[in-house]
């Protein structure tokens, strides 16, 4: 994907997503690392909104890390037990060298802020557009999370527009 018409903060937001998906141990950046890389990064209509709504980096890790924990579960795997069995050498981590690719969800959210852009008559991409794009997809992770951590997709799409309004005046 192109990353013209990102403003640096979203262009940041990104670069921080995959950060947090290379810590977390993930083959793909899904939009759950999307949400992370707002949250992380902290510039922004989108972080401003998720703050505003009490959503922290903290608690959104805790919740990825507990939604992987849930799926492994489900197919017989305990991370706790990986945890414990393990110890300090246990590290999900992926290399610095490794290349970490979209997932098709983050692929979609992404296009999905663009289109955003273009409904809302802006020039450039911003955090508020790929937090658009996150809760545009009902099915998707992070959406999920934001559930888990007592924020609805309409919630926070009217505290987008209400804080892109105060910005505008």
């Amino acid at each position: 994907m192109i990353f013209n018409r990102f403003t640096d903060k979203s262009r940041r937001c990104v670069e921080a997503a995959l950060e947090e998906a290379r810590m977390l141990g993930h083959d793909s950046l899904g939009d759950e690392d999307l949400l992370l890389g707002i949250l992380r990064t902290d510039e922004g209509i989108g972080a401003e909104a998720l703050s505003s709504l009490g959503v922290t980096l903290e608690e959104a890790r805790e919740e990825s890390e507990e939604m992987l924990s849930d799926a492994l579960s489900s197919i017989g795997i305990s991370l706790e037990e990986m945890h414990r069995e393990t110890g300090d050498t246990f590290d999900m981590r992926l290399p610095e060298d490794r290349k970490i690719p979209l997932s098709p969800r983050a692929k979609k959210v992404l296009v999905r802020a663009r289109k955003e852009m273009r409904e809302l008559g802006d020039n450039y991409l911003g955090t508020e557009h790929v937090l658009l794009g996150i809760v545009c997809n009902e099915d998707g992770t992070a959406v999920r999370m934001l559930a888990s951590m007592g924020v609805s997709p309409e919630t926070l799409e009217d505290r987008l527009y209400e804080l892109r309004g105060r910005a505008a005046s």
